[in-house]
């Protein structure tokens, strides 16, 4: 009566597939109306704009200030080039930095010198790093802000309207939450499981971590700390009493069968249940003993 009632690992599994195909979709969609209203198509073509115009000045010049800085320049059928130093591929930025370091003093008197004053009134390297790091910016803010609407619309607002923290996936294959007395779940606790475990934690922890590796130079650190976090929300689901992963653990959750679990509306009624359980439990032996007697009684008449 006041135990838990587990459900099995296939319908939990299940269930959580469903709801991470829902929050991709509805992720999605929420970061493209962010995209509308921020015009981000706007500044991915300015971004497009600045890099022809960066490679167009690099194939038009490069080849000729390469030999001035000890650089070898070879361009592509597909117009790609590769710049290089000692045999070592190099940035196209490091032979722009060398060129500006020097002031072009080195291509004074030279046809290469207009290298240099073409990029002091059109610097479009600078330009489009600037961009690049600002169109970098946007889709974090997309993504961030797209989960953040998704989860709260999903594992928040919907479970309020179904009830036991139940969400889509939930719904589908009998799944609720309670917390670890078999009381109902709160809307502070489904919140704090919500925001600060699945979104915080789980999601936006491992997406800024990704973002520092691919675009920060934070290294294979960033993608250990990825994969410790998971192994830890997995080891947490099989070691634990009762299968709870972080966000669970944060709210004082626990998914149940709503089949077969006894929910309670509150403490106050579980403590009733309880104590009406005691008595009963109490006055059965001296019952017993009652019916005994009363059975001898008959039997001896």
């Amino acid at each position: 009566m006041f135990e838990l009632k587990k459900i099995g690992i296939i319908k939990r599994l299940s269930a959580l597939l469903l709801d991470a195909v829902l929050l991709a979709v509805l992720t999605t969609g929420f970061m493209c109306l962010i995209g509308l209203i921020c015009k981000f198509d706007k500044q991915q073509d300015k971004l497009t704009e600045y890099g022809e115009k960066w490679n167009d000045y690099c194939l038009t010049y490069y080849g000729e200030i390469a030999d001035y800085y000890g650089y070898t320049f070879e361009v592509g059928e597909d117009k790609s080039f590769t710049l290089k130093k000692d045999g070592k591929e190099e940035l196209s930025t490091s032979l722009l930095s060398a060129m500006l370091e020097d002031k072009g003093k080195k291509l004074e008197g030279t046809d290469a010198y207009n290298a240099y004053t073409v990029y002091q009134e059109t610097p479009y390297a600078h330009k489009y790093d600037s961009q690049f790091s600002y169109v970098v910016s946007l889709i974090f803010m997309m993504i961030s802000i797209g989960l953040l609407l998704s989860y709260i619309a999903l594992e928040f607002v919907i479970p309020l309207f179904f009830k036991n923290g139940q969400t889509i996936g939930k719904k589908v294959f009998g799944i609720g939450l309670v917390k670890e007395n078999c009381v109902k779940i709160k809307p502070i606790a489904l919140f704090a499981r919500t925001l600060l475990g699945k979104f915080a934690i789980e999601t936006m922890f491992p997406v800024a971590l990704l973002y520092m590796f691919l675009f920060s130079g934070g290294g294979i650190l960033m993608l250990i700390l990825i994969a410790a976090l998971a192994l830890l929300d997995i080891i947490m689901f099989f070691v634990t009493k009762n299968k709870t992963p972080i966000h669970d653990m944060l709210a004082a959750t626990v998914a149940i069968d709503m089949k077969t679990q006894m929910i309670y509306a509150s403490e106050d009624e579980l403590i009733a249940k309880k104590t009406l359980q005691d008595r009963e439990e109490a006055t059965a032996p001296e019952q017993q003993k009652m019916q005994k007697v009363e059975n001898k009684n008959f039997i001896n008449k």
